[in-house]
């Protein structure tokens, strides 16, 4: 019985280490946007997926966000597949293959105004959530989440000195082959730098969490005892990590992902400040007056770093304003597209074909807009309104996470914060940008949620907490 108990724990460690580096590998190849490197990681994480679900047990605590995760995941995928079928009512019917009858006697149609795409992007779609919902299955206790969010802290780090180097060294490479765009900004091994500036900016997060945690790890150790100078290593490693992902998120010049990012931390880094010590045991509280001079010195600190550091970006939001940028020229005609189509959306995938219609000749005739720039305006043109009662839902559910979270935790409250600070950050860059649509950053930020909300709802293991906050 102890014996298989203890190969149990091992297998399940081991799928632990297989998830972190299947999401490892889904980062480095561009993000995984080619065909290749996508099937290769869907592949690996449906395998790991069943796998888990074969053999562990659900946590108890996360049940309900598990089961309206998967339930999302069935509605979506089951819509998008719909909307590639013939469908016997022409009303239902895109108008675009009425046209195409007229014309050249095409008899198919469907709601999709191309069903293959479409159908094509039923994986895009749920990658991300078997990725969630495998790493709720690992993330049994707050120690296997929190060895999670140090792997993925520890992968942003080292694809911040890659990028820093790359960067540095050979600027018109991008990983193995020659860069074409965004020659001046940091993409490290992203194609954009939008997509760079969102991941590192999560990056910076989790190493400032990191940096917390073995900090006071080591503060905890007396002088002379054994460890300790390993704990002393292992803080300044983490240090230069973290100046690592905040110095390539400066370089990555992206206006709106360098302040979603500074959003963030507004949310996290004055709490993690007040409440560096507030985990200790018989700790006396501090006065209102030093919390609150706590309070306005890290908002300073905040301002005062976005001022020194982020001085390239500001100056492309001064040379480039808000009324030139093409990303807002092109609002209003997916706004129309959106309204001739918000019931049952053009298809998911299909933005390329339906926008063209809808382009305004004044936007210019540079460029070839085959994403919104929006994720939420892309997935409502696509799906209808069937996304945005999904996104209304998800956002529902991790808001009751978190507050559940802030409500029963105590000890490890900061990374319920940090959950918050992350998904402000992603929500944020997401209404300007399309980081969420590629499938590695997507896998990212899914594995990173999986813990946090793991560890938001794990206060029924309270031994865990005990034994490791």
């Amino acid at each position: 019985m102890l014996s298989n108990l203890i190969n149990r724990q091992v297998l399940r460690e081991a799928s632990l280490v297989a998830f972190i580096g299947l999401v490892i590998l889904t980062l480095v190849p561009f993000g995984s946007v080619t065909p290749f490197p996508f099937a290769f990681a869907a592949i690996g994480m449906f395998a790991l997926a069943i796998l888990a679900g074969l053999l562990f047990a659900l946590p108890k605590q996360g049940r309900w966000v598990f089961n309206i995760a998967l339930s999302l995941l069935v509605v979506l995928t089951s819509w998008t597949f719909i909307q590639t079928i013939e469908l016997p009512a022409a009303w239902l019917a895109n108008p675009a293959w009425r046209a195409a009858r007229d014309l050249a006697g095409v008899q198919y149609a469907a709601i999709s105004v191309e069903p293959a795409d479409t159908l094509a992007s039923i994986l895009w779609v749920a990658l991300p959530f078997v990725t969630f919902l495998t790493g709720l299955i690992l993330c049994d206790t707050d120690q296997r989440a929190r060895k999670l969010l140090t792997g993925l802290g520890l992968a942003a780090g080292g694809v911040a000195v890659f990028g820093l180097l790359q960067f540095s060294m050979f600027p018109n490479v991008l990983i193995v082959v020659e860069k074409h765009a965004y020659l001046d900004s940091l993409t490290a091994v992203f194609v954009n730098r939008n997509t760079a500036a969102t991941f590192l900016g999560l990056g910076t997060l989790l190493m400032l969490t990191l940096v917390r945690d073995i900090a006071r790890s080591y503060s905890a150790h007396p002088p002379g005892e054994p460890g300790r100078n390993l704990l002393l290593l292992r803080t300044w490693i983490c240090i230069l990590l973290l100046c690592a992902c905040f110095t390539a998120l400066m370089l990555s010049r992206s206006r709106a992902g360098i302040f979603a990012t500074f959003v963030a931390a507004l949310i996290y880094f004055p709490w993690l400040v007040i409440h560096w010590n507030s985990s200790r045991r018989y700790i006396t509280p501090a006065p209102r007056w030093r919390s609150a001079l706590k309070l306005l010195s890290a908002v300073i600190f905040i301002v005062l770093l976005l001022s020194m550091f982020a001085g390239r970006a500001i100056l492309r939001a001064q040379e480039r304003r808000l009324e030139d940028d093409d990303r807002f020229c092109i609002l209003p005609g997916i706004w129309r597209a959106i309204s001739d189509h918000w019931l049952t959306g053009t298809g998911l995938g299909t933005f390329r074909t339906v926008f063209s219609a809808y382009r305004d000749p004044a936007c210019g005739i540079f460029g070839i807009f085959d994403r919104a720039h929006n994720f939420y305006l892309e997935g409502f043109l696509g799906l209808g309104v069937t996304f945005p009662v999904a996104t209304l839902v998800t956002f529902a559910v991790l808001a009751r996470v978190f507050w559940s979270g802030l409500s029963e935790r105590r000890r490890l409250r900061y990374y319920v914060l940090l959950g918050i600070a992350g998904t402000v950050l992603v929500a944020l860059h997401a209404a300007v940008d399309f980081s969420l649509q590629i499938p590695g950053f997507a896998v990212f930020y899914s594995a990173f949620l999986s813990a946090v909300v793991a560890i938001s709802l794990g206060r029924s293991h309270g031994e865990n907490e005990r034994q490791y906050g």
